[in-house]
């Protein structure tokens, strides 16, 4: 029996309240992170030291930065030994799970399904992780699940295990590296050299560097590319492919399908607010999600990836959908050939077709045919 839209409603109710995203501040200015690497770099720096390491890491690896800035400028954190800093750290100490407990921060836009790793450079106050840094981490550490962490810490002396603490916190399902690189202020010219001991120690460039999964769902006339995490349930659908599967109208915003063996998941897997775009799975009836408006959190609903091509198509899905790896399959003389199905049919961006019975320009067996 296919579950009711009331059946969801119900599950929903007993689901997580959703965070809620982005900075405070009605004067913020959206900052948006490049594409160009697979490594993102996210930093804040009060005294310019962090600033320095991040520049240095910057130089050794093809990556995007992001500095995080706090919304009210000109505070002088330093000022009376420390002590604005010291109470917006009190205050998040007290209420770790209120949003209201973190100080506001410049709105940033990023997309973090471009990422394989995030690579965090904070200095540490009074014990614990900068408050902006905080922040930042607490609006969006629960779409870092699933990727590599790499942990940099600033500070004058003090030991670096509370902000150990915080990321841990704050990014809940993130594969945090070991070890961690601290950098004390004094060592902050050996930055440079420093960067480059830490990332051979957790050998970085060979293991962390990891490939797109990216997946091709079109129906003949629709065609949508997504972009997957690399949670364990997305490594789950994405070897399955390629599929042949129904798809199904659900609700007023999205498009579903089953597949013919269980999606698994692990612990690893994140539930989270689903803008248009985003591909998930419903873990407790077993369906993939294709959204084309806006949806809360629903427990058991796991993020799995976000479109990155034709995402007005998604809500124009009809009929027998192919589900298949995007794996340069381009130009007609290209297609990749398909184990499973020596009948299959392919259009010339190397896409498969469900069926060829729409006019167009098709390959088959290698060669190019047109259906009039």
């Amino acid at each position: 029996m296919k579950p009711t839209f009331f059946n969801r409603l119900v599950l929903a109710a007993f689901s997580l309240l959703a965070i809620a995203c982005g900075g405070k501040g009605a004067e913020a200015t959206a900052q948006t992170a490049g594409t160009g690497g697979r490594t993102l770099v996210v930093y804040y720096s009060f005294t310019g030291n962090v600033k320095t390491i991040a520049s240095a890491i910057g130089s050794q690896l093809e990556a995007d930065m992001v500095e995080i800035q706090p919304a009210e400028k000109g505070l002088d954190y330093a000022a009376d030994n420390y002590a604005i800093g010291s109470r917006l750290i009190d205050d998040i100490r007290r209420s770790p799970n209120d949003a209201g407990s973190y100080p506001a921060i410049d709105a940033v836009d990023i997309d973090f399904s471009r990422y394989a790793n995030v690579i965090i450079a904070t200095p540490l106050w009074w014990g614990n992780m900068a408050a902006p840094m905080q922040t930042f981490l607490y609006h969006n550490g629960s779409q870092m699940a699933g990727k590599n962490i790499g942990l940099v810490v600033s500070s004058a002396s003090s030991g670096i295990s509370g902000v150990v603490g915080d990321a841990e916190r704050l990014v809940p399902a993130g594969n945090i590296l070991l070890p961690h690189l601290w950098i004390r202020s004094a060592q902050t010219g050996r930055a440079r050299e420093m960067v480059k001991e830490w990332l051979d120690k957790i050998n970085f460039n060979s293991n962390q560097q990891t490939g797109n999964m990216r997946i091709k769902i079109s129906d003949g006339n629709h065609s949508i590319v997504f972009e997957l995490n690399e949670t364990s349930a997305a490594k789950s659908l994405y070897g399955m492919l390629p599929l042949e599967v129904k798809v199904e109208n659900y609700s007023t915003n999205e498009k579903i399908f089953y597949p013919p063996t269980t999606v698994s998941f692990g612990a690893d897997c994140i539930e989270g607010d689903c803008p248009a775009g985003t591909l998930a799975l419903f873990s407790p009836w077993g369906n993939v999600v294709m959204f084309y408006g806006a949806a809360g959190r629903y427990n058991g609903l796991y993020i799995l990836g976000k479109v990155i091509d034709g995402a007005d198509g998604i809500r124009n899905l009809s009929g027998t959908i192919c589900v298949e790896k995007q794996e340069g399959m381009t130009g007609i003389g290209g297609p990749k050939a398909d184990t499973d199905k020596a009948s299959a049919v392919y259009r010339p961006d190397g896409s498969r077709a469900p069926k060829a019975d729409t006019a167009g320009v098709y390959i088959h067996g290698g060669k190019k045919f047109v259906k009039r």
